[in-house]
């Protein structure tokens, strides 16, 4: 259920911004962009719609503020995952392969559903949210390649073709995941969290021996 404000309360700017991002997730998450209104997300927060309007200019200055939290949060949950691996470990890059899975499936398991966020198409131009989604893609790609990828037999160009694929196999995975065993007790039994992150690695892992060096001597 979304979140109430409480009108008594001071806050200051900076709170009450945060306020109305927090109330406003869970209501464009739930409802989509189409449906929400910004007299809604005004309610629910317990403000006027002239103090929602000192914050967002419009419905569409929300929305996509709300999908840069989001995505700054899958950002932060895999990096977060793959800063703490131990370096000098023989298996660093795996680790951190599996760590930035994790964090994928970590994001999209919250029990809220905000990355349903990132998936809406119901709003006057989904190709700007597309765009958006590509750009922090190629990010994150950019980010996680050179553990993936290191002693391959790809390009550079390749390598990022590749890795922006398995980049995006993986959270469909951990989109899919969430949808059918997160919320429902009796099917996350049978594909629970830390299984379901192994699989996954797994295909990541075997996915990217393929293109390896040592498994490729005469490239």
């Amino acid at each position: 259920m979304p979140k109430s404000g409480k009108s008594a309360t001071r806050m200051t700017r900076e709170q009450r911004r945060a306020q109305l991002i927090d109330v406003a997730l869970d209501i464009f998450a739930q409802h989509g962009y189409a449906q929400t209104t910004m007299e809604e997300v005004a309610l629910h927060a317990s403000v006027s719609k002239p103090v929602l309007y000192q914050h967002f200019h419009n419905k569409r200055d929300l929305y996509f503020t709300l999908i840069d939290v989001e995505l700054d949060a899958l950002r932060d949950a895999v990096t977060s995952r793959m800063e703490a691996v131990d370096l000098e470990a023989e298996d660093a890059d795996e680790q951190r392969v599996y760590q930035a899975v994790y964090g994928v499936f970590e994001f999209t398991a919250d029990p809220r559903g905000l990355y349903k966020l990132i998936l809406d198409t119901t709003m006057d131009n989904p190709a700007e949210l597309e765009q958006r989604k590509n750009q922090f893609l190629d990010e994150l790609v950019d980010f996680i390649s050179p553990y993936l990828l290191d002693n391959s037999i790809l390009s550079s160009t390749s390598s990022q073709f590749v890795a922006g694929g398995i980049a995006s196999a993986v959270i469909y995975m951990a989109i899919r995941w969430a949808e059918h065993y997160a919320n429902d007790q009796s099917h996350q039994e049978d594909l629970p969290l830390e299984t379901a992150v192994a699989n996954t690695f797994r295909f990541v892992a075997h996915g990217a021996i393929g293109f390896d060096l040592s498994n490729n001597p005469s490239a």
